[in-house]
């Protein structure tokens, strides 16, 4: 098989295509224009003219690059001795009287009351957190076998370096899908717990004449104001004292700077092109914590809505009694957003390191990752779901 062929009759078509001059487009045949690659073997070894000279690859890519994984504001403060993480909690105080106007308006006089007769206390309560997962990477790779396909050391090297840089983004992928399952299980606490919000459901009772469904709301106008809004009335309202937004009743809040905003991509991006409100975007945008995510446990075959909101997650900790939870088993779909105190979900533990070791023998270098991840879903904390379902 030649390695360069003649395609003049193919640009001529090409050229009048570009300009018009055909009625439709021509079946342009790029076979030997465009590669879309082969393995070497299938290519001719030695040049056309003398058949004995070989052809020469004139250079090597490697497509490599690193990736950055998402830590979706979970891994902060991460321990690696230690076994538990105590957490303490307190109570707010009762209000009483200012014995400073202890006056009886009756008899017009006023009465000392003596400082040892206070009994009120700060309630505390505290809870211990601990759990570990762990994981390792092991491959094994040559020292001398692959020499003759290269021509120096450095050439050699770019290749091996490119081997690990993917063993670097397998941990990195690893470890961004074991904070995304702390993140599920968040999510799954906050539903069992009844945490969450089916505003589909919401909007069909505030207007029991729509007929949308969970496939057409987000390209419904009206739907996305509504949703809009009850978002953004959850993020001003979570920022003041209360006992509504979390399981434990407990009293707490949530600013600014400690609330992580999550929308699922789809639901964003239907906001921005349907609403074109530069308020919603730029509110949402000022918080520090906001970010889009293209999918809560799994992307799919094609990144669909069904497949991107939905999650399925089993914890056996997860002792909610709404939607009819039963042993921690929690799948939902139509996942839209996740609003969170940074605490509601977090990593306690984290540790990795790198082995490596030769073998003379064979002349092979083995090299392993280890990693240990420890996360906590605390109900004490602020979190609510936004979600939609027919």
């Amino acid at each position: 098989m030649a390695m360069i062929k003649q395609i003049a009759n193919i640009v001529n078509d090409a050229v009048a295509d570009a300009l018009g001059e055909n009625a439709s487009a021509t079946q342009l045949d790029t076979t030997d224009l465009v590669s879309l690659g082969k393995a070497i073997e299938d290519y001719d070894v030695y040049e056309e003219f003398f058949k004995s000279l070989a052809n020469r690859i004139v250079r090597t890519v490697y497509f490599v690059r690193k990736y950055e994984a998402d830590d979706r504001h979970i891994l902060r403060d991460e321990h690696e001795y230690g076994a538990f993480v105590q957490k303490v909690y307190y109570e707010m105080p009762d209000a009483v009287d200012n014995p400073t106007y202890n006056y009886d308006a009756q008899t017009g006089k006023f009465s000392q009351v003596s400082p040892y007769d206070v009994e009120g206390t700060v309630g505390v309560s505290a809870l211990v957190y601990g759990g570990q997962g762990t994981w390792s990477i092991e491959i094994i790779r040559p020292v001398e076998q692959i020499k003759s396909a290269f021509l120096s050391d450095a050439a050699m090297l770019s290749f091996i370096d490119g081997m690990y840089v993917y063993v670097d983004n397998a941990f990195k992928k690893e470890l961004e899908v074991t904070v995304s399952m702390a993140a599920n299980t968040g999510i799954a606490n906050a539903h069992a717990n009844g945490l969450s919000r089916n505003l589909l459901a919401e909007y069909k009772t505030d207007h029991p004449s729509a007929t949308i469904t969970t496939e057409t709301a987000l390209q419904d106008l009206d739907f996305l104001k509504f949703a809009t809004m009850e978002i953004m009335r959850t993020i001003d309202n979570m920022k003041k004292f209360s006992t509504v937004f979390n399981a434990e009743g407990y009293e707490t809040f949530t600013p600014s700077d400690k609330m992580v905003v999550e929308m699922l991509s789809h639901f964003a991006r239907a906001c921005d092109m349907y609403l074109q409100a530069d308020t919603f975007h730029n509110d949402l945008v000022a918080l520090p914590n906001y970010d889009k995510v293209a999918f809560w446990q799994t992307s799919g075959d094609n990144f669909d809505f069904a497949d991107t909101s939905s999650i399925n997650i089993k914890n056996t900790g997860i002792t909610g009694t709404e939607h009819d939870v039963t042993g921690g088993e929690v799948e939902m779909t139509g996942v839209i957003a996740f609003i969170h105190d940074i605490e509601y979900v977090a990593a306690y533990f984290g540790e990795r390191h790198a082995w490596e070791l030769f073998n003379p023998r064979s002349d092979v270098i083995i090299h392993g990752e280890k990693a240990r991840k420890g996360f906590a879903v605390d109900s004490h904390a602020n979190g609510v779901v936004f979600y939609i379902a027919d």
